[in-house]
Parts: C-alpha cells; sequence; structure tokens
C-alpha cells in the first residue's frame, strides 16, 4: 500500500501553536534585522563622511534605506549615487523598485523600462514591470512580461505562479482555462504536491462549475494526505451542493470511519468534535 504524506489539520491545537511560536520568531528575526540595518546604515553614514563623492556608498546606503523601508531615504541616495556618476544598470532596477513600493507607478514603468533596455531578457526586471503594469491595469501587457517570467526565471515560486494566474483573472474574470493552465505549468515546474497550487486549482475549478473535475480534485487530496476525514466531509459538502445527496452520503460515511479509526487522543480534540457536529448536520440537511 502506498505510504500517505502526513496530513494538514489546520484546526488543530497543535497546528495553531506551531503558527504562534513561528510568527513570534519571525517577529523577533524581523526586529533584530531593522536593528541591524540600523546600525549598518549608522556605519555606512559615517564612511560617506569621510568620502562624500563616491557614488557606490551612497548606493550602498540607499539599498540599506529600502531594506529598512525608509523609501524617501533610500530614493535621495539612489539619485545622489547617480548625480556622482553612477552609470550601473542595477540602479535603474531599484529606482523603479522604490518607486513601485511606494505606489508611484508610472515613474517606476519609466525607470524598469530604462532598465530593460539594456537587459531586456532579465527575468526579475520583467517580473517587476509586470507588477508596475498591473497596478496601473494595463493588464494585457502585464500578463505578456509575466508569461515571459514564467518561462524563463531559473527558480519559480508558488507566489509567482499564484500572482500570474491572478494576473489573468483581473485581466478577464472567466478566463479560468488560462488561470489553471498557469496553475497546472506550476505543478510541473515545482512537482504536483505543491500545496498552494493544488488549493488554488481546487478554488478555480469550483469557480468554474467544472464538477467533475472537482470531484477529481478531492480525491487527489484524500489520496494524499493520511488524516483525511476533513476532506471527507469537504467533499461531501460540495456534492451535497451541486444535488448528489447519495454520493455526498457515501463521502460523509468514509469521513465517520476515518475518524473511527483515529486513536482516542485526535478523536477527543476540539477539531475533531467540531467535525462530527458539522458532519451530522449535513447528514440531516440531505436526509431531511
Amino acid at each position: 500500500m502506498q505510504k500517505k504524506s502526513s496530513s494538514l489539520n489546520f484546526n488543530s491545537p497543535m497546528f495553531i501553536r506551531t503558527v504562534f511560536i513561528i510568527s513570534f520568531l519571525l517577529l523577533h528575526t524581523q526586529i533584530f534585522a531593522h536593528g541591524d540595518l540600523s546600525l549598518r546604515i549608522e556605519k555606512k553614514t559615517e564612511e560617506i563622511k569621510q568620502n562624500p563623492k563616491d557614488c557606490n556608498l551612497y548606493f550602498q546606503r540607499g539599498l540599506l534605506y529600502q531594506q529598512h523601508s525608509e523609501y524617501k531615504k533610500s530614493l535621495t541616495d539612489y539619485r545622489k549615487s547617480q548625480q556622482l556618476g553612477n552609470q550601473e544598470n542595477v540602479l535603474q532596477y531599484r529606482i523603479a523598485e522604490v518607486n513601485y513600493l511606494s505606489e508611484e507607478y508610472k515613474v517606476a514603468l519609466k525607470h524598469i523600462a530604462f532598465y530593460l533596455k539594456k537587459e531586456n531578457t532579465n527575468s526579475i526586471g520583467k517580473k517587476l514591470e509586470a507588477q508596475i503594469l498591473f497596478h496601473l491595469k494595463k493588464y494585457k501587457k502585464a500578463i505578456k512580461s509575466y508569461r515571459f517570467v514564467i518561462k524563463n526565471l531559473p527558480e519559480i515560486r508558488p507566489e509567482e505562479i499564484l500572482e500570474y494566474a491572478n494576473i489573468i483573472l483581473t485581466e478577464n474574470n472567466k478566463n479560468y482555462k488560462e488561470a489553471l493552465s498557469a496553475i497546472e505549468t506550476g505543478l510541473d515546474k515545482l512537482g504536483k504536491n505543491t500545496l498552494s497550487l493544488q488549493l488554488k486549482k481546487l478554488e478555480y475549478l469550483k469557480e468554474s462549475h467544472q464538477t467533475e473535475k472537482v470531484i477529481k480534485q478531492y480525491n487527489y487530496f484524500i489520496s494524499e494526505y493520511k488524516r483525511n476525514e476533513f476532506w471527507y466531509y469537504k467533499k461531501a459538502k460540495y456534492l451535497a451542493n451541486v444535488n448528489q445527496p447519495q454520493q455526498a452520503n457515501i463521502a460523509l460515511q468514509l469521513a465517520h470511519m476515518n475518524i473511527a479509526e483515529l486513536d482516542i487522543k485526535f478523536k477527543n480534540m476540539k477539531s475533531i468534535i467540531k467535525l462530527k457536529e458539522q458532519i451530522k448536520t449535513l447528514e440531516n440537511t440531505i436526509n431531511n
């Protein structure tokens, strides 16, 4: 029998506790990082006092200000670096990026266009261009730029696939065919068990009323996760909504069976007790 992956029970106390700990650690890391950046900015400022005509120092401090989310100071340093003779193309990218982060999208577009004149095959630059175009509501151009990114970026991330799909649907909220194609491209590149993409695939299939494919997608989650009582319930709820009561009842019975096989410590968890109540309510709704 094929071994299934561990389930993700989003309602379990362990999951909630883990999320809290991770969030605390991330916050602590961010605070420490910002403190470290402040010290590095102070150090760079001292270097600038010693070498006030060094364009590289202003660029370096501008990047530190940008990382510290002090965008006005960052832009001032980038401009100063430019005035002192910095002609590196990366400076145009950073100016575009800071303007994008400051929501000055028209200015940002001007600078990213300048950057891409010299590096028109740079995927990172094309991604920023796509994001700027999206905020300027130039959706078709944004899709074209992001399509290039998806095709050429060496190490794509799930969030980039999701962003691309979102732009497609913003341009045409009925274009689920292309949005799902983007998700499938992501699954091909990142692996079929990329959870965020599989969840988004389920969402898009439901929104586009592709019933048989939705059921197949629920079956995917059921087959992949050892703790699948929640997925059986979700599948049953969907089947009930699309007027398939017999199949919904079968899914609910399978949910019951999976709960019955749980260790007692799991059966007494609040999430499982709540799930049993939800199953009972759904059974009553279907059968009455």
